[in-house]
Protein backbone atom coordinates (compact mmCIF):
# COMPACT_ATOMS: atom_id res chain seq x y z
CA UNK A 1 0.00 0.00 0.00
CA UNK A 2 1.41 3.42 -0.76
CA UNK A 3 1.74 6.29 1.68
CA UNK A 4 -0.49 8.14 -0.01
CA UNK A 5 -3.27 5.35 0.54
CA UNK A 6 -2.08 5.40 4.04
CA UNK A 7 -2.59 9.18 5.01
CA UNK A 8 -5.89 8.99 3.15
CA UNK A 9 -7.11 6.20 4.54
CA UNK A 10 -5.78 7.76 8.14
CA UNK A 11 -7.41 11.26 7.26
CA UNK A 12 -10.73 9.14 6.56
CA UNK A 13 -10.86 7.57 9.77
CA UNK A 14 -9.79 10.44 12.05
CA UNK A 15 -12.44 12.40 10.29
CA UNK A 16 -15.10 10.22 10.65
CA UNK A 17 -14.41 10.02 14.26
CA UNK A 18 -13.94 13.46 14.78
CA UNK A 19 -17.77 14.27 13.36
CA UNK A 20 -18.80 10.95 15.24
CA UNK A 21 -17.43 12.54 18.50
CA UNK A 22 -18.88 16.41 17.41
CA UNK A 23 -21.90 14.83 16.03
CA UNK A 24 -22.43 13.03 19.78
CA UNK A 25 -21.31 15.93 21.84
CA UNK A 26 -24.02 18.27 19.82
CA UNK A 27 -26.82 16.16 20.48
CA UNK A 28 -26.11 15.74 24.02
CA UNK A 29 -25.60 19.31 23.94
CA UNK A 30 -28.50 19.87 23.05
CA UNK A 31 -30.46 17.50 25.07
CA UNK A 32 -29.40 19.61 28.04
CA UNK A 33 -30.04 22.98 26.61
CA UNK A 34 -33.73 21.51 25.61
CA UNK A 35 -33.83 20.50 29.23
CA UNK A 36 -33.20 23.51 30.57
CA UNK A 37 -35.33 25.31 28.18
CA UNK A 38 -38.56 23.34 29.09
CA UNK A 39 -37.82 23.33 32.61
CA UNK A 40 -37.32 27.13 32.82
CA UNK A 41 -40.74 27.77 30.73
CA UNK A 42 -42.69 25.17 33.10
CA UNK A 43 -41.42 26.70 36.25
CA UNK A 44 -42.12 30.33 34.28
CA UNK A 45 -45.35 29.29 33.21
CA UNK A 46 -46.69 27.82 37.23
CA UNK A 47 -45.01 31.07 38.25
CA UNK A 48 -47.66 33.14 36.16
CA UNK A 49 -50.30 31.43 37.30
CA UNK A 50 -49.52 31.89 41.02
CA UNK A 51 -49.92 35.63 40.61
CA UNK A 52 -53.31 35.15 38.44
CA UNK A 53 -55.15 33.06 41.31
CA UNK A 54 -56.67 34.11 44.38
CA UNK A 55 -57.74 31.75 47.41
CA UNK A 56 -59.23 32.53 50.78
CA UNK A 57 -62.00 30.40 52.61
CA UNK A 58 -63.09 28.45 50.05
CA UNK A 59 -63.26 31.01 47.80
CA UNK A 60 -61.43 30.51 44.17
CA UNK A 61 -60.92 33.54 41.82
CA UNK A 62 -58.90 33.54 38.38
CA UNK A 63 -57.88 35.92 35.82
CA UNK A 64 -59.49 35.99 32.91
CA UNK A 65 -56.47 35.31 31.11
CA UNK A 66 -55.68 31.92 32.61
CA UNK A 67 -55.12 28.69 30.89
CA UNK A 68 -55.24 25.60 31.99
CA UNK A 69 -53.46 24.06 28.69
CA UNK A 70 -51.54 26.17 26.20
CA UNK A 71 -48.79 24.93 23.74
CA UNK A 72 -48.48 21.24 25.55
CA UNK A 73 -48.28 23.18 28.93
CA UNK A 74 -50.85 22.02 31.81
CA UNK A 75 -51.58 23.86 34.90
CA UNK A 76 -53.72 22.99 37.84
CA UNK A 77 -54.41 24.02 40.88
CA UNK A 78 -55.23 22.04 43.83
CA UNK A 79 -55.98 22.72 47.70
CA UNK A 80 -54.11 22.07 50.92
CA UNK A 81 -55.89 18.61 51.61
CA UNK A 82 -54.88 17.38 47.46
CA UNK A 83 -57.79 18.48 46.25
CA UNK A 84 -58.29 19.88 42.33
CA UNK A 85 -59.92 22.95 42.90
CA UNK A 86 -59.07 23.61 38.74
CA UNK A 87 -57.31 23.08 35.66
CA UNK A 88 -56.95 20.12 34.06
CA UNK A 89 -54.88 17.23 35.07
CA UNK A 90 -53.19 14.48 32.78
CA UNK A 91 -53.76 11.03 34.01
CA UNK A 92 -50.48 10.07 33.72
CA UNK A 93 -49.73 12.65 36.87
CA UNK A 94 -52.61 12.26 38.77
CA UNK A 95 -51.03 10.38 41.42
CA UNK A 96 -47.54 11.59 41.60
CA UNK A 97 -47.55 13.53 45.06
CA UNK A 98 -46.40 17.06 45.58
CA UNK A 99 -43.10 18.23 45.37
CA UNK A 100 -42.52 21.95 46.16
CA UNK A 101 -40.01 24.66 44.23
CA UNK A 102 -38.68 21.09 42.78
CA UNK A 103 -38.98 19.77 38.96
CA UNK A 104 -40.06 16.13 39.23
CA UNK A 105 -39.42 13.71 36.41
CA UNK A 106 -42.15 10.76 35.89
CA UNK A 107 -41.59 7.93 32.84
CA UNK A 108 -44.16 5.83 32.18
CA UNK A 109 -45.59 3.55 29.02
CA UNK A 110 -47.18 7.07 27.97
CA UNK A 111 -44.10 8.91 27.88
CA UNK A 112 -41.99 11.59 30.15
CA UNK A 113 -43.33 14.34 31.92
CA UNK A 114 -42.01 17.35 33.83
CA UNK A 115 -43.65 18.18 36.85
CA UNK A 116 -43.11 21.39 38.74
CA UNK A 117 -45.10 22.27 41.87
CA UNK A 118 -45.16 25.59 43.88
CA UNK A 119 -47.39 27.72 46.30
CA UNK A 120 -47.55 31.19 46.55
CA UNK A 121 -45.07 32.81 49.09
CA UNK A 122 -45.69 33.68 52.66
CA UNK A 123 -49.26 31.00 52.27
CA UNK A 124 -49.56 27.81 51.84
CA UNK A 125 -53.48 28.01 51.06
CA UNK A 126 -53.50 26.22 47.51
CA UNK A 127 -50.59 24.70 45.06
CA UNK A 128 -50.47 25.31 41.72
CA UNK A 129 -49.26 22.54 39.21
CA UNK A 130 -47.64 23.12 35.89
CA UNK A 131 -46.40 19.78 33.92
CA UNK A 132 -45.68 19.46 30.17
CA UNK A 133 -44.60 16.11 28.48
CA UNK A 134 -41.34 15.40 26.83
CA UNK A 135 -41.80 13.62 24.39
CA UNK A 136 -40.38 16.19 21.90
CA UNK A 137 -37.35 16.04 23.19
CA UNK A 138 -36.93 12.15 22.82
CA UNK A 139 -38.33 12.74 19.03
CA UNK A 140 -35.56 15.51 18.71
CA UNK A 141 -33.08 13.19 20.07
CA UNK A 142 -34.60 10.38 17.51
CA UNK A 143 -34.11 12.84 14.68
CA UNK A 144 -30.99 14.12 15.42
CA UNK A 145 -29.37 10.67 15.85
CA UNK A 146 -31.08 9.79 12.12
CA UNK A 147 -30.03 13.08 10.52
CA UNK A 148 -26.39 11.75 11.97
CA UNK A 149 -26.58 8.43 10.74
CA UNK A 150 -27.79 10.09 7.11
CA UNK A 151 -24.85 12.87 7.16
CA UNK A 152 -22.04 10.99 8.67
CA UNK A 153 -21.12 8.49 5.23
CA UNK A 154 -21.45 11.56 3.84
CA UNK A 155 -18.97 13.80 5.69
CA UNK A 156 -17.14 10.48 5.30
CA UNK A 157 -17.34 10.43 1.80
CA UNK A 158 -16.02 14.11 1.48
CA UNK A 159 -13.80 13.95 3.70
CA UNK A 160 -11.61 10.73 2.17
CA UNK A 161 -11.89 13.17 -1.35
CA UNK A 162 -10.93 15.75 -0.19
CA UNK A 163 -8.30 13.90 2.03
CA UNK A 164 -7.04 12.48 -0.80
CA UNK A 165 -7.08 15.69 -3.42
CA UNK A 166 -4.68 17.07 -0.11
CA UNK A 167 -2.69 14.19 0.04
CA UNK A 168 -2.12 14.26 -4.41
CA UNK A 169 -1.46 18.15 -4.41
CA UNK A 170 1.15 18.09 -1.55
CA UNK A 171 2.75 14.87 -3.08
CA UNK A 172 3.29 15.83 -5.96
CA UNK A 173 6.84 17.05 -6.09
CA UNK A 174 7.34 13.63 -4.35
CA UNK A 175 5.89 12.26 -7.87
CA UNK A 176 8.14 14.65 -9.65
CA UNK A 177 10.95 13.39 -7.83
CA UNK A 178 10.54 10.21 -8.19
CA UNK A 179 9.54 10.63 -12.09
CA UNK A 180 12.61 12.96 -12.62
CA UNK A 181 15.20 10.25 -10.82
CA UNK A 182 14.03 7.96 -13.25
CA UNK A 183 14.31 9.85 -16.46
CA UNK A 184 17.88 10.80 -15.18
CA UNK A 185 18.61 7.05 -14.57
CA UNK A 186 17.32 6.85 -17.88
CA UNK A 187 18.80 9.19 -19.96
CA UNK A 188 21.90 9.70 -17.80
CA UNK A 189 20.84 13.80 -18.01
CA UNK A 190 21.50 15.44 -14.57
CA UNK A 191 19.89 18.62 -15.97
CA UNK A 192 16.75 17.78 -15.05
CA UNK A 193 15.13 19.00 -11.83
CA UNK A 194 11.94 19.03 -9.94
CA UNK A 195 9.30 21.30 -9.89
CA UNK A 196 8.86 22.18 -6.00
CA UNK A 197 5.55 24.20 -6.90
CA UNK A 198 3.98 26.96 -5.18
CA UNK A 199 3.76 27.85 -1.50
CA UNK A 200 5.92 26.17 1.42
CA UNK A 201 6.02 23.18 3.63
CA UNK A 202 8.47 20.01 3.83
CA UNK A 203 7.47 18.85 0.59
CA UNK A 204 8.01 21.84 -1.27
CA UNK A 205 11.62 21.90 0.72
CA UNK A 206 12.49 18.30 -0.18
CA UNK A 207 11.98 19.21 -3.59
CA UNK A 208 14.64 22.03 -3.43
CA UNK A 209 16.57 19.89 -1.59
CA UNK A 210 16.93 17.26 -3.92
CA UNK A 211 17.16 20.00 -6.65
CA UNK A 212 20.19 21.08 -4.67
CA UNK A 213 21.89 18.04 -4.78
CA UNK A 214 21.44 17.46 -8.32
CA UNK A 215 22.66 20.58 -8.43
CA UNK A 216 26.07 20.02 -6.61
CA UNK A 217 25.85 16.35 -8.34
CA UNK A 218 26.02 17.92 -12.03
CA UNK A 219 28.66 20.39 -11.05
CA UNK A 220 30.68 17.36 -9.72
CA UNK A 221 30.18 15.54 -12.58
CA UNK A 222 31.09 17.80 -15.24
CA UNK A 223 34.07 18.62 -12.93
CA UNK A 224 35.29 15.32 -13.57
CA UNK A 225 34.53 15.05 -16.76
CA UNK A 226 36.36 18.34 -17.38
CA UNK A 227 38.99 17.20 -15.43
CA UNK A 228 39.57 13.78 -17.01
CA UNK A 229 39.58 16.21 -20.00
CA UNK A 230 42.35 17.76 -19.35
CA UNK A 231 44.48 15.50 -17.67
CA UNK A 232 44.33 13.62 -21.10
CA UNK A 233 45.03 16.68 -22.92
CA UNK A 234 47.67 17.43 -20.46
CA UNK A 235 49.35 13.82 -20.86
CA UNK A 236 48.98 13.22 -24.57
CA UNK A 237 51.37 16.64 -25.45
CA UNK A 238 54.50 14.93 -23.64
CA UNK A 239 53.36 11.39 -24.73
CA UNK A 240 53.20 12.61 -28.17
CA UNK A 241 56.81 14.39 -27.95
CA UNK A 242 58.32 10.79 -26.29
CA UNK A 243 57.13 9.00 -29.01
CA UNK A 244 58.12 11.15 -31.71
CA UNK A 245 61.58 11.43 -30.29
CA UNK A 246 61.77 7.40 -29.32
CA UNK A 247 61.26 6.90 -33.41
CA UNK A 248 63.52 10.17 -34.52
CA UNK A 249 66.26 8.28 -32.64
CA UNK A 250 65.98 4.65 -33.67
CA UNK A 251 66.17 6.40 -36.79
CA UNK A 252 69.27 8.35 -36.41
CA UNK A 253 71.09 5.66 -34.03
CA UNK A 254 74.49 6.49 -35.80
CA UNK A 255 74.04 10.09 -35.25
CA UNK A 256 75.05 10.65 -31.60
CA UNK A 257 74.04 14.22 -31.14
CA UNK A 258 70.82 13.55 -32.66
CA UNK A 259 70.30 10.76 -30.23
CA UNK A 260 71.28 12.77 -27.66
CA UNK A 261 68.87 15.67 -28.54
CA UNK A 262 66.01 13.18 -28.10
CA UNK A 263 67.06 11.83 -25.00
CA UNK A 264 67.26 15.11 -24.08
CA UNK A 265 63.89 15.98 -24.83
CA UNK A 266 62.50 12.44 -23.64
CA UNK A 267 64.02 13.26 -20.70
CA UNK A 268 62.36 17.15 -20.31
CA UNK A 269 58.57 15.45 -21.32
CA UNK A 270 59.17 12.47 -18.93
CA UNK A 271 59.73 15.01 -15.91
CA UNK A 272 57.04 16.88 -16.94
CA UNK A 273 54.86 13.95 -16.93
CA UNK A 274 55.91 13.03 -13.53
CA UNK A 275 55.06 16.25 -12.20
CA UNK A 276 51.88 15.89 -13.68
CA UNK A 277 50.95 12.60 -12.50
CA UNK A 278 52.53 13.86 -8.84
CA UNK A 279 49.69 16.38 -8.80
CA UNK A 280 46.97 14.10 -10.07
CA UNK A 281 47.76 11.84 -7.38
CA UNK A 282 47.75 14.88 -4.76
CA UNK A 283 44.38 16.27 -5.87
CA UNK A 284 42.98 12.30 -5.76
CA UNK A 285 43.75 11.99 -2.87
CA UNK A 286 42.64 15.57 -1.21
CA UNK A 287 39.53 14.90 -3.34
CA UNK A 288 39.10 11.44 -1.37
CA UNK A 289 40.46 12.83 2.10
CA UNK A 290 43.29 10.24 2.48
CA UNK A 291 45.26 12.75 3.00
CA UNK A 292 46.30 13.21 6.72
CA UNK A 293 48.62 16.11 7.74
CA UNK A 294 51.69 15.38 9.92
CA UNK A 295 51.53 18.43 11.74
CA UNK A 296 54.46 19.98 13.81
CA UNK A 297 55.22 22.93 14.90
CA UNK A 298 56.60 25.82 11.65
CA UNK A 299 58.43 29.19 11.86
CA UNK A 300 56.83 30.46 8.70
CA UNK A 301 59.45 32.93 7.82
CA UNK A 302 62.05 30.67 7.99
CA UNK A 303 60.01 27.93 6.29
CA UNK A 304 59.27 30.97 3.04
CA UNK A 305 63.40 31.91 3.27
CA UNK A 306 64.44 28.34 3.03
CA UNK A 307 61.95 27.37 0.25
CA UNK A 308 62.71 30.54 -1.74
CA UNK A 309 66.41 29.86 -1.70
CA UNK A 310 65.08 26.47 -4.44
CA UNK A 311 63.53 28.76 -6.36
CA UNK A 312 65.90 31.78 -6.88
CA UNK A 313 67.70 30.10 -9.82
CA UNK A 314 64.28 29.87 -12.02
CA UNK A 315 63.83 33.49 -10.68
CA UNK A 316 66.87 34.88 -12.83
CA UNK A 317 66.07 33.29 -15.83
CA UNK A 318 63.46 36.22 -15.46
CA UNK A 319 65.23 38.56 -13.86
CA UNK A 320 62.62 38.69 -11.41
CA UNK A 321 64.00 39.69 -7.60
CA UNK A 322 62.21 38.42 -4.02
CA UNK A 323 61.84 40.03 -1.22
CA UNK A 324 60.56 38.28 2.16
CA UNK A 325 58.60 40.70 4.43
CA UNK A 326 56.85 40.07 8.11
CA UNK A 327 57.08 38.68 11.65
CA UNK A 328 57.73 35.24 13.32
CA UNK A 329 54.76 33.30 12.81
CA UNK A 330 54.56 29.90 14.03
CA UNK A 331 51.70 27.27 13.39
CA UNK A 332 50.97 23.77 13.58
CA UNK A 333 50.88 22.13 10.15
CA UNK A 334 51.98 19.60 7.64
CA UNK A 335 55.79 21.15 7.05
CA UNK A 336 56.01 19.47 3.36
CA UNK A 337 52.47 20.69 2.39
CA UNK A 338 52.79 23.92 3.22
CA UNK A 339 56.50 23.72 1.42
CA UNK A 340 54.53 23.31 -1.62
CA UNK A 341 51.87 26.01 -0.84
CA UNK A 342 54.76 28.75 -0.92
CA UNK A 343 56.55 27.10 -3.89
CA UNK A 344 53.57 26.74 -5.68
CA UNK A 345 52.55 30.63 -5.59
CA UNK A 346 56.06 31.70 -5.55
CA UNK A 347 56.12 29.61 -8.94
CA UNK A 348 52.82 30.90 -10.31
CA UNK A 349 53.99 34.45 -9.74
CA UNK A 350 57.39 34.08 -11.56
CA UNK A 351 55.36 32.09 -15.01
CA UNK A 352 53.02 35.13 -14.85
CA UNK A 353 55.35 37.56 -13.48
CA UNK A 354 57.03 40.59 -16.06
CA UNK A 355 60.42 40.34 -16.69
CA UNK A 356 62.50 42.18 -14.58
CA UNK A 357 59.84 42.38 -12.18
CA UNK A 358 59.75 41.71 -8.12
CA UNK A 359 57.92 38.84 -5.82
CA UNK A 360 56.88 39.81 -2.51
CA UNK A 361 56.60 37.38 -0.02
CA UNK A 362 54.83 38.62 3.49
CA UNK A 363 54.22 36.34 6.93
CA UNK A 364 51.42 37.96 8.98
CA UNK A 365 49.07 37.21 11.67
CA UNK A 366 44.94 37.76 11.27
CA UNK A 367 43.55 37.40 14.55
CA UNK A 368 44.16 33.42 14.94
CA UNK A 369 45.34 32.85 11.66
CA UNK A 370 47.88 32.85 10.13
CA UNK A 371 48.71 33.92 6.85
CA UNK A 372 51.09 33.57 3.92
CA UNK A 373 50.64 36.18 1.00
CA UNK A 374 52.71 36.42 -2.30
CA UNK A 375 52.42 39.30 -4.30
CA UNK A 376 54.25 40.13 -8.08
CA UNK A 377 53.79 42.62 -10.44
CA UNK A 378 52.76 40.47 -13.88
CA UNK A 379 49.97 40.47 -15.87
CA UNK A 380 47.13 39.97 -13.45
CA UNK A 381 43.53 38.47 -13.77
CA UNK A 382 40.48 39.62 -15.32
CA UNK A 383 37.96 40.20 -12.75
CA UNK A 384 35.56 37.64 -14.06
CA UNK A 385 38.30 35.04 -13.96
CA UNK A 386 38.97 35.63 -10.30
CA UNK A 387 36.75 33.10 -8.96
CA UNK A 388 37.97 30.15 -11.59
CA UNK A 389 41.46 30.89 -10.61
CA UNK A 390 41.97 28.11 -8.02
CA UNK A 391 40.13 25.52 -10.41
CA UNK A 392 41.34 22.30 -12.01
CA UNK A 393 43.78 23.39 -15.27
CA UNK A 394 43.05 26.77 -15.48
CA UNK A 395 45.50 28.74 -16.61
CA UNK A 396 44.70 33.04 -17.16
CA UNK A 397 47.60 32.90 -19.89
CA UNK A 398 48.73 29.51 -20.84
CA UNK A 399 51.13 30.80 -23.31
CA UNK A 400 53.11 32.45 -20.66
CA UNK A 401 53.65 29.26 -18.40
CA UNK A 402 54.45 26.01 -21.37
CA UNK A 403 55.95 24.21 -17.92
CA UNK A 404 52.87 24.80 -15.53
CA UNK A 405 49.70 22.21 -15.61
CA UNK A 406 47.08 24.55 -14.40
CA UNK A 407 46.80 22.57 -11.50
CA UNK A 408 49.38 24.00 -8.81
CA UNK A 409 47.30 26.59 -7.27
CA UNK A 410 43.93 24.02 -6.87
CA UNK A 411 46.53 21.97 -4.83
CA UNK A 412 46.96 25.14 -3.02
CA UNK A 413 43.50 25.72 -2.30
CA UNK A 414 42.74 21.53 -1.39
CA UNK A 415 45.90 21.83 1.51
CA UNK A 416 44.30 25.02 2.62
CA UNK A 417 41.18 23.00 3.42
CA UNK A 418 42.74 20.13 5.21
CA UNK A 419 43.96 22.72 7.77
CA UNK A 420 40.53 24.08 8.42
CA UNK A 421 41.66 27.53 6.41
CA UNK A 422 41.24 29.14 2.82
CA UNK A 423 42.81 31.04 -0.18
CA UNK A 424 42.13 34.68 -1.29
CA UNK A 425 43.60 36.24 -4.38
CA UNK A 426 43.23 40.09 -5.31
CA UNK A 427 44.08 40.98 -8.15
CA UNK A 428 44.26 43.97 -11.41
CA UNK A 429 44.87 43.54 -15.14
CA UNK A 430 48.15 44.50 -16.18
CA UNK A 431 49.61 45.29 -12.61
CA UNK A 432 49.61 42.39 -10.96
CA UNK A 433 48.18 39.54 -8.12
CA UNK A 434 47.94 39.03 -4.55
CA UNK A 435 47.68 35.55 -3.35
CA UNK A 436 47.22 34.90 0.20
CA UNK A 437 47.02 31.49 1.97
CA UNK A 438 45.46 32.00 5.30
CA UNK A 439 45.30 28.82 7.97
CA UNK A 440 44.64 28.56 12.26
CA UNK A 441 47.73 28.78 13.89
CA UNK A 442 46.71 25.68 15.98
CA UNK A 443 47.17 25.35 19.65
CA UNK A 444 51.51 25.63 20.07
CA UNK A 445 51.01 23.24 22.77
CA UNK A 446 49.58 20.14 20.89
CA UNK A 447 52.83 20.78 18.76
CA UNK A 448 55.14 21.17 21.90
CA UNK A 449 56.73 18.16 21.06
CA UNK A 450 56.51 18.19 17.24
CA UNK A 451 59.37 21.30 16.96
CA UNK A 452 60.90 21.75 13.35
Amino acid sequence: MTIKRRIVIWYTIWMALLVAAASLLLILGSGVLLRHEAAAELEERVYDALGSVRYSDGNLRLRDDLEFFDDGFYISIWDNSGNLLAGRVPDPISSIPFSLGTLQESSGTNGSWYIFDETPFGSGEFIVRGASRSYNIGAFFGSMRLYALLILPVLVVFAAIGGYMIVRRAFRPVESAISTAGRIVDADDLSMRIDPGKGSGEIVEMASAFNAMLDRLESSFEKEKQFVSDASHELRTPISVIMAESEYALDHQDDSRRMASSLRSIHEQSGKMSRLVSELLTIARQDNGTVKPEKCEIDLLELAESTLLTLEPRAKEKNISFEIKGEEVKVLADLDMLTRVIINLVSNAISYGRDGGHIEVEISERGEDAVISVKDDGIGIEKENLQRIWDRFYQEDPSRNSSGSGLGLSIVSGIAKIHGGRTEVESEKGKGSTFRFIIPKGDMREGASLKR
